[in-house]
């Protein structure tokens, strides 16, 4: 596997799903430099971040950097850029849109899964769930990410 400077995690608006794993992972990289990112596939204008995905972020000690929406743009793609999406179509999506200027997967795909992560709506016991459930993967895409750069 090859070493990447920047990840971006991608959902289809950036206000729930790709926020929470880029505030996870931001939490747990310690001194490694990767660039960590979230961008959402269908963002027509900026939206506000999902109350209840801040707040169960919040309830964790983590932050969001920002408050609204980013569309993922052809400018966020490099050769070394690592694009994790929380579904199947949108990586098929990612790839029709910018072609091959980034290495682009599932997060469940690259941690050897198979399925999606999907959008969850109603009460925030659902946002704590896809919370523990986004926790876990995000840890396991991070030790793949480090124990590559540890080899290098």
């Amino acid at each position: 596997m090859k070493s990447y400077k920047k990840l971006i995690f991608v959902c289809t608006e950036n206000t729930c799903r790709s926020i929470m794993a880029e505030a996870i992972f931001k939490s747990i990289r310690g001194s490694h430099e990767l660039e960590v990112l979230s961008r959402g596939l269908v963002v027509l204008f900026p939206e506000p971040m999902n109350p209840k995905a801040i707040a169960v972020l919040k309830s964790n000690r983590l932050e969001v950097d920002r408050e609204f929406s980013i569309p993922l743009s052809a400018e966020d793609l490099t050769a070394d850029t690592l694009v994790l999406t929380m579904t199947e179509k949108e990586a098929v999506s990612v790839i029709e849109q910018f072609g091959n200027k980034a290495d682009v997967s599932t997060v469940r795909a690259f941690t050897g899964q198979k399925g999606d992560v999907l959008e969850v709506h109603g009460a925030l016991t659902e946002y704590g769930m896809l919370y523990e459930h986004m926790d876990l993967l995000v840890k396991m895409i991070a030790e793949i990410l480090f124990k590559q750069e540890e080899k290098e």
